[in-house]
């Protein structure tokens, strides 16, 4: 998956609270309706992890596959491209780690590390959207595509945002626009979440994405099997040997 230049900031239990307090009722209401129709907070909570497969496509053309592994505080994901080869990236909750296609190991270090292991930190993002960002403000509704929706802006510490709509008529998270990319080239990515379906627990999962990146590219993350509550224990997070091995040579 892409990795953004936004990314959440959290804030301390007195700031949760604070923060929880002087949200508007417009903004409590479209993340409650929103949470509502994904299925219910009960519903949500009893998730404890998931495994998704999926596509990459661009155009007609399918450009890569993918695997991810989620639990709480522990995430694994695998990209895999037509020519064989493969990236991956992950965290056990304590250190996150990544592999490029040339298969050299990495650990990410300082605030990418901190900044990657808190936005997996929890299962369900919309739960904690009060605790993980500076303020949510309100916008308004707006018409985007032939719907309305509701606007909302998320704020992090650090003043970097994140738009969110919210379909008025379902109460479903339906776009997202942010500046990705690095501090030299930066680009506005517009993403469409689409095509929601429930799974046999009855929670609603989006079952694509589709990325705008400027004007000129765009790409969509379609999700061709998803399954929750599978894993019979944690191997799947475990840290490769040759990221352990790093670890003990950059400690010496």
């Amino acid at each position: 998956m892409i990795k953004t230049a936004i990314l959440l900031a959290f804030l301390t239990p007195f700031q949760n609270e604070q923060n929880e307090k002087h949200l508007s009722p417009q903004v409590k209401s479209v993340i409650s309706r929103f949470v509502r129709a994904k299925g219910g907070k009960s519903v949500l909570e009893n998730v404890k992890n998931y495994t998704i497969k999926g596509e990459v496509v661009s155009g007609t053309d399918t450009v890569g596959t993918f695997e991810i592994w989620q639990a709480a505080n522990r995430h694994l994901s695998i990209d895999h491209f037509p020519d064989g080869s493969s990236r991956s990236h992950g965290t056990d909750g304590k250190i996150a780690w990544r592999f490029d296609v040339d298969g050299k190991p990495s650990i990410l270090q300082g605030q990418d590390a901190r900044d990657y292991v808190r936005h997996y930190a929890s299962l369900h993002e919309s739960l904690e959207w009060t605790k993980q960002f500076a303020t949510i403000l309100y916008a308004g509704k707006k018409q985007i595509d032939n719907q309305s929706v509701d606007h909302l802006i998320f704020v992090a510490t650090d003043n970097r945002q994140i738009n969110r709509y919210f379909s008025s008529k379902s109460g479903l998270f339906v776009r997202e626009e942010q500046i990705v990319g690095t501090k030299e080239n930066t680009q506005i990515m517009i993403s469409e979440i689409r095509s929601y379906a429930p799974d046999k627990n009855g929670l609603l999962v989006s079952r694509s994405r589709v990325n705008h990146i400027g004007s000129d590219y765009s790409y969509e993350y379609k999700i061709t099997s998803a399954a929750t509550n599978t894993l019979p224990d944690d191997k799947i997070f475990e840290v490769p040997k040759s990221v352990a091995e790093l670890r003990s040579r950059n400690a010496k």
